[in-house]
Parts: structure tokens; sequence; C-alpha cells
């Protein structure tokens, strides 16, 4: 065995020794811990029911909260790490060929920006260190402004709480 081949080797172990931690300390957080409902409910102005918990299978895809607002409304979080290819810029691009004009939200984590997929909803898009955040409202009686007021004060107070 060459000295290179031995390095290399040890380099090997070590991620697969290290690398489960670091997956599984992403996957531990649970989105719906993150925001009280009051702070949600104070933020939006109107009543709602508590999160539930939706975790993807694979560890990539994240995991998700879903509130209830009034009636027929939600906030949902979306926390999952990033992806090796996933970049602001890229993920950006992909709404602009959509036709959807991302507008920045800036000093909001390292990068954060606004999309209306339209039918009222609002989204924002958070990136922190190998974290992607995203908040997607459809709260009633709400408009976009009002609504990206809310999700940008929310951001702030969840990532506070987040390393």
């Amino acid at each position: 065995m060459t000295r290179s081949f031995r390095i290399l080797s040890a380099w090997t172990v070590i991620a697969f020794i290290f690398l489960p931690a670091v997956i599984a300390a992403d996957k531990a957080i649970d989105p719906c811990t993150l925001l009280t409902q009051a702070e949600i409910q104070a933020a939006l102005g109107k009543p709602m029911q508590a999160g539930k918990l939706n975790a993807g299978v694979n560890p990539a895809v994240g995991s998700n909260c879903n509130y209830i607002v009034a009636d027929f409304g939600s906030f949902n979080v979306l926390l999952k790490p990033l992806g090796y290819s996933e970049t602001p810029e890229r993920i950006k691009a992909q709404f602009v060929k959509m036709k959807m004009k991302p507008v920045d939200l800036p000093n909001v984590g390292d990068s954060s920006f606004f999309t209306s997929p339209g039918f009222g909803m609002t989204q924002l898009q958070t990136f922190k260190g190998s974290r992607y955040i995203l908040f997607t409202l459809l709260v009633p009686g709400l408009k976009e402004p009002a609504q990206q007021a809310a999700a940008a004060k929310l951001m702030r107070t969840l990532l506070s709480r987040i390393k």
C-alpha cells in the first residue's frame, strides 16, 4: 500500500464515521419547534392551528411543518440541507425562467428573496450556511406586502434559533 492510498483510506473512514452524524444533526431539527404558534399568529394577525410535522423519508428532502391559518390559509416552514448544486443564484434563476421575479430581502441569512407563485401566495427563500429554509404563506385577507413583512420578521426569529 502506498502512503497516499493509506491517507486517502483514512480520510474515507473518517468521512463515513462523521457524515451520518452531520446528516442526523440536520435531520434532528424539527421545523415545528423553531417558531411558536403565538409568534406566527401575532405576525400574521390571524387565528391558527398548531403545526404538524411532515418529515421527508430522504434527509436531502428535509422536513416541513404546516400550520392551518384562519379557515383555509396556510403557513409552511421547510428546512432542508442544501444539495451539492443548490445555490441561491441557481434557484433564483429557475424562478426567473418560470416568469416569477425574485425580490431580494437584504440582511436576512446569507441570502434571501421573495417569490410570488400566484393565487395570493408568498414565498420567502432563505439560505443560511448549509441550510435552505422556505416559508410559504397563503393568508386569507392579507395582501402580499403584509405577508412579506410577516415572513421577514418570522425568518429573522427562526434564524436566531438555529446555528
